[in-house]
């Protein structure tokens, strides 16, 4: 699990929000999660995001057509699979009970 930071910048745009977002993400446990490009356009990265970080992730929809400076760092905590198979569990329990 790791702390993903985004700060939107481009130079002379219009501030939508200029406040950092910070959540929990894990790399997705698929061969593809990390693809680096061979003729020199770098690299792409997948996150999962937990629907308890959504709130935060979803600041990201605003910056979409601006350039991101992105932190990352790892998580002290290893919970990810447990925090993860808890939200699936309260999902499916609100489908049955629906």
């Amino acid at each position: 699990m790791v702390w993903v930071s985004a700060v939107a910048g481009a130079a002379g745009a219009v501030a939508v929000s200029e406040k950092p977002a910070s959540f929990l993400a894990a790399f997705p446990a698929i061969q593809s999660a990390i693809k680096i490009y061979g003729d020199l356009q770098g690299m792409r990265i997948q996150f999962d995001i937990p629907e308890s970080e959504m709130g935060e992730a979803v600041k990201l929809l605003m910056w979409r057509e601006r350039v991101l400076r992105l932190t990352v760092e790892p998580e002290q905590r290893h919970n990810w699979q447990e925090q993860n198979d808890r939200t699936v569990s309260r999902s499916k329990a609100k489908k049955r009970n629906s």
